[in-house]
């Protein structure tokens, strides 16, 4: 009996702690350098408060339509991981609004991919080392002709330009993009335009 009561009180003592702990974990997103550069589901709040209010419940995850969205891994920070990220390794965002509708905690708000900001997942940004249109001028066009929202188009010199005010970051255009596969024989595999964060493209001298 004696031994009984010592297990339970150990077993009291080890859920009280877990519980502790979780909540420490909680609050310390809130605390905590954030650590995570990745692009969220349309309509997050601030990285920041997005942490603070999100659960990890991977709601939006389980209803995304175009399964753009998957589990962060331990790579971005210990907070971070199972937050939504986004991928267009598969596809590209529809803005469905889903993501937003299944949400439990207002981490992601109601967002229109016409008026991006604030709101939308991140910034195009064409590399000019992986585009086809940089190797030969007028040789590819994909993601002028494939952008829904109008925000890629040519230069005089018949180069892509992303028009920042009119992006969304819908990944369209670098999931269309044909330069991982055309170029895959030199060994490349990434795409001539992809969707960065904003925080990444103010780095890079955007106008954000």
């Amino acid at each position: 009996m004696a031994s009984s009561k010592i297990m339970s009180r150990r077993g009291f003592v080890a859920g009280a702690g877990a519980v502790v702990v979780c909540a420490g974990i909680g609050a310390a997103a809130r605390f905590l350098p954030d650590t995570a550069n990745v692009l969220r589901p349309p309509g997050s709040v601030d990285e920041d408060e997005f942490m603070a209010r999100c659960i990890h419940c991977e709601r939006c995850i389980s209803v995304c339509p175009t399964d753009i969205l998957e589990p962060a891994g331990i790579e971005v920070g210990v907070l971070q991981v199972r937050t939504p990220v986004v991928s267009f390794a598969k596809d590209c965002c529809t803005f469905c609004q889903k993501c937003y509708e299944v949400c439990p905690t207002e981490a992601i708000v109601p967002s229109d991919p016409y008026v991006p900001v604030p709101g939308r997942i991140g910034v195009a940004e064409v590399q000019p080392d992986r585009c086809l249109a940089f190797y030969t001028r007028g040789s590819c066009g994909v993601c002028v002709e494939n952008c829904p929202y109008g925000a890629v188009s040519f230069d005089e010199d018949r180069l892509p330009v992303v028009d920042e005010d009119l992006c969304n970051g819908c990944g369209t255009c670098e999931r269309d993009c044909p330069a991982n596969v055309l170029t895959s024989f030199s060994g490349g595999s990434e795409r001539g335009i992809i969707v960065v964060t904003e925080r990444t493209h103010a780095e890079e001298g955007g106008a954000l």
